[in-house]
């Protein structure tokens, strides 16, 4: 009963798509694959959401095509879409396009970054993102500092780098030097000043454990990356010159994954450094901040943050 309803919901979905109607086609062909999983049904899905410009989507499907196993003596059906997939999903990559994230400014421990209002992993920020053409909003927000929105236009197979410069917010005014250079100064009279050191020694752990988490990711996907394509290499070390179209599509796909398991090390390990850089920035400062207020020819740290740079000024 379920495979003679996927066969009538395959068969509807497939005269949506011919009359254009893509996204009651993939309507069609997703409860057709819940109900009997065959990848015909996920190449018609992915054809429609390519149609649409939802590549991201599109760009999935196809590869779940191509890198699911298919079942001993698989329909003439199953190996054409798989066929298929692998031909469509070269045409998808060169129009996917890719946003890299940036953040300049104040430190950025704690802060979230958001495209379209969803919260991305810290990880993803520094990185390429492949996104769907069409416009996207991005902001960068934290408890001490915050950017102001973002929309960038992105077209097919574009690759653009939006910048997001952090400020602070109301908790902190920024003061001007003659450099131009921006300096957080708390605004609480000198009798409070051992409060906010103590909420800068507790940020700047935060921050320490930020970084710590980063540069562990990092270099787990680092490691992780290396070991990916190693079986790569040795498969085309071995069929070189001869290797059949099977075994280059599996080199190719192969070293696919670890590109980006590499290219996400590197994000998480840059993100990591910036972390504990600014974990010994907060930290230098609160224990500037908590000497007393009399002290005035004491030495005092203060953390200077500019366009796209970030170091320490003081008196000594």
């Amino acid at each position: 009963m379920e495979r003679a309803t996927a066969r009538e919901t395959a068969d509807a979905g497939r005269t949506q798509f011919e009359a254009g109607r893509y996204a009651e086609a993939i309507d069609s062909f997703t409860r057709a694959q819940q109900l009997v999983a065959a990848p015909p049904h996920l190449l018609y899905i992915a054809r429609a959401q390519a149609k649409l410009g939802r590549l991201v989507e599109a760009h999935e499907n196809y590869l779940k095509i191509t890198r699911d196993s298919l079942p001993p003596k698989p329909p003439k059906a199953f190996i054409e879409a798989v066929n298929a997939a692998e031909r469509e999903l070269e045409a998808v990559d060169a129009r996917l396009p890719y946003v890299t994230i940036a953040v300049q400014g104040a430190p950025a421990a704690g802060v979230t970054v958001s495209m379209d209002g969803t919260a991305l992993p810290a990880a993803m920020v520094g990185i390429p993102l492949p996104v769907n053409p069409g416009t996207h909003a991005f902001e960068a927000r934290g408890t001490a500092a915050q950017s102001a929105p973002v929309s960038v236009n992105v077209s097919e197979g574009a690759k653009e780098t939006v910048m997001l410069t952090l400020r602070a917010n109301s908790a902190a005014r920024p003061a001007q030097g003659a450099s131009g250079a921006t300096s957080l100064t708390s605004e609480s009279p000198p009798d409070t000043a051992h409060g906010g050191s103590s909420g800068l020694r507790v940020a700047s752990y935060v921050a320490f454990g930020v970084g710590a988490v980063g540069l562990g990711v990092g270099s787990y996907f680092l490691v992780k990356s290396s070991n990916t394509r190693q079986p790569a290499t040795d498969l085309y070390d071995s069929c070189t010159p001869n290797c059949t179209v099977e075994q280059q599509a599996e080199i190719e796909t192969t070293d696919s994954d670890a590109d980006q398991q590499r290219n996400i090390g590197i994000g998480a390990v840059v993100t990591g450094g910036v972390a504990a850089i600014t974990g010994l920035t907060l930290f230098l400062l609160s224990a500037s901040n908590s000497a007393p207020a009399a002290q005035s020819n004491a030495p005092r740290v203060t953390p200077v943050i500019g366009l796209g740079s970030l170091g320490l000024s003081g008196t000594f």
